[in-house]
């Protein structure tokens, strides 16, 4: 009698209206969250080119189910960001150098203008975020902390193309790093070239910081294409699609000026 009364309780219209009233799961939100946490890790080099994506390790990782992992990648395959093979493998896009050339022509282009503009833009308190950080990059990098000095080179960039005012511009530049993070994160295969790679991007972030301080437009522009241009350069010097890295010394160079540079 017992168990009859409560099954006929769950089937009346009150018990009904309780269940009406629970708040629905809002799996696009969980989807967009695990994409969004896939995206960063990719634009600050968490992920090399080539390597294996492993949807099981990710939902394990993200602790979520293997459903809006799923999801997320299918995304980032649609921007080229990700690849899969005959074999369903799925893996970061292979290391091409000519497309890694235009990609940096274009980043030269755009993310210096954006430089640019946000030094004709006053910002009272833009040069002193950089200058934090900025240090924050250079401490990380000390300390073999490759992540840490990625994520805070990242933050530095964006800082300064925030502050352009422009946010559809953002968006384009932030397409292009997702293209271009997994290569940059190869620097943290020996701990020489972290340090001198850092070191020179601590140089034209010192740069480009004097010409956001002077409001001088073009100096901002041409230190952030010099700053894009000597990283790539120093990275195909050390990059090895095998997995072993070779060691460079040296100190900050200035190559010329390629197209873009201003």
């Amino acid at each position: 009698m017992l168990a009859g009364s409560r099954l006929a309780g769950l089937g009346s219209p009150d018990s009904s209206s309780m269940y009406d009233s629970l708040p629905s799961i809002d799996v696009s939100s969980l989807q967009e969250r695990v994409y969004q946490s896939l995206r960063q890790a990719l634009l600050t080099g968490h992920f090399q080119p080539g390597e294996p994506i492993s949807i099981r390790k990710l939902a394990d990782s993200l602790g979520t189910s293997p459903m809006p992992v799923r999801e997320a990648l299918k995304r980032l395959m649609a921007e080229k960001v990700l690849v899969q093979s005959s074999n369903r493998q799925i893996r970061v896009t292979p290391f091409d150098p000519k497309l890694h050339e235009e990609f940096v022509r274009i980043r030269m282009e755009i993310e210096g203008y954006a430089a640019e503009r946000a030094a004709r833009i006053h910002d009272a308190g833009l040069v002193d975020r950089l200058r934090e950080i900025d240090a924050g990059m250079v401490e990380a990098a000390g300390q073999s902390r490759t992540a840490a000095a990625l994520a805070a080179n990242q933050a530095f960039h964006f800082e300064i193309y925030r502050a352009a005012g422009y946010p559809q511009l953002v968006d384009m530049i932030e397409n292009l790093w997702l293209r271009t993070g997994p290569f940059l994160g190869t620097i943290g295969r020996t701990p020489v070239n972290l340090a001198t790679f850092f070191g020179n991007g601590h140089h034209f972030h010192g740069r480009a910081m004097a010409a956001i301080a002077a409001r001088d437009g073009r100096k901002a522009r041409r230190a952030i294409a010099l700053d894009i241009r000597t990283g790539t350069m120093f990275l195909r010097k050390v990059y090895d699609p095998q997995g072993t890295a070779r060691a460079v010394n040296g100190g900050p160079a200035t190559p010329a000026a390629g197209p873009g540079s201003a």
